[in-house]
């Protein structure tokens, strides 16, 4: 997807990616009181769309992402944009090349965790990579939503929603244990027209905040997004090219989704799932680490 991230133009990603930004600069201002510049991680860092948004924030930045082409584009990205000192390199989240305690922040969006097979160790590996005191944001996909309604309903009318998707498979995804994700191949459509299956971890909200505990980053903030959104199917709303009428219905859509989101148990029902953990802090009478407390 390198010639054609940054240039996503559907409702569904543009909407996703406008929700991040906003969460990111609604909660992530650099703490005051800090004796050194605040540093910013940016795990799965793709082309550097949370990463110019953090450097602009008055982050020093470091990205990382597995792949090579992404991480070029980065670069370029905040040169261009004259943050010269942001670091980025190809590295893999469950083995991060940093020291302990090294970020402020950390961002993890894209949803990068989804797509990762030992996802459990990259928690592991941004937890430790994280200040005492300091937030990270993470996206995930997530098991419950109303996309589950589409898929069954897209399988029994001969595949007419364009999900591609036997009726099996459809039904599969509402098998117990309820309260624990599961793994799927997804069909992800490109704006070429082509598409790539890839395979993806959904996450049962509870499951996610229980995971992200029991590495030391306690959840303090959740939404959840395309909740009201997707009472029209993801696949209409990844057309490229939507109608006026699709995008003033989204547009209300989506305004009445900002006013609960952020509430259960809509935050447990997105089809991404947005989170603020914050690393517990080791040293609570040091002044300096409390600040995002």
């Amino acid at each position: 997807m390198v010639d054609e991230y940054d240039h996503l133009s559907d409702l569904w990603y543009q909407y996703t990616f406008n929700s991040v930004d906003s969460v990111l600069l609604e909660e992530f201002e650099p703490p005051k009181g800090l004796t050194h510049r605040p540093v910013a991680l940016d795990v799965g860092c793709g082309t550097g769309i949370q990463s110019l948004r953090l450097a602009s924030m008055g982050y020093d930045v470091i990205g990382v992402d597995v792949a090579d082409a992404l991480v070029a584009v980065a670069k370029k990205k905040l040169a261009k944009a004259g943050y010269y000192d942001a670091e980025f390199s190809i590295a893999d989240a469950q083995h991060l090349p940093l020291e302990d305690s090294v970020a402020d922040c950390v961002n993890c969006c894209g949803p990068t965790l989804s797509f990762i097979p030992d996802w459990r160790s990259a928690l592991r590996e941004i937890a430790r990579c994280l200040r005492p005191g300091g937030k990270a944001l993470f996206e995930v996909e997530g098991k419950w939503n109303l996309d589950l309604f589409w898929e069954i309903l897209n399988a029994l009318a001969f595949n007419f929603l364009g999900y591609n998707e036997p009726l099996p498979t459809a039904l599969s995804h509402l098998r117990p244990p309820w309260n624990v994700g599961h793994s799927i191949e997804y069909e992800f459509p490109l704006e070429s027209g082509d598409s790539v299956q890839m395979p993806l971890r959904l996450f049962a909200a509870s499951e996610f905040d229980c995971e992200l505990t029991g590495t030391g980053l306690v959840p303090v903030k959740n939404w959840g997004l395309h909740v009201i959104t997707n009472l029209m199917p993801s696949t209409i709303l990844h057309n490229p090219n939507p109608s006026r009428l699709l995008s003033i219905i989204f547009k209300r859509l989506s305004s009445m989704e900002r006013r609960i989101n952020h509430v259960w148990p809509f935050t447990a029902l997105g089809c991404s799932l947005l989170v603020v953990a914050r690393k517990q802090n080791a040293e609570p009478d040091s002044q300096e680490e409390s600040t995002w407390v």
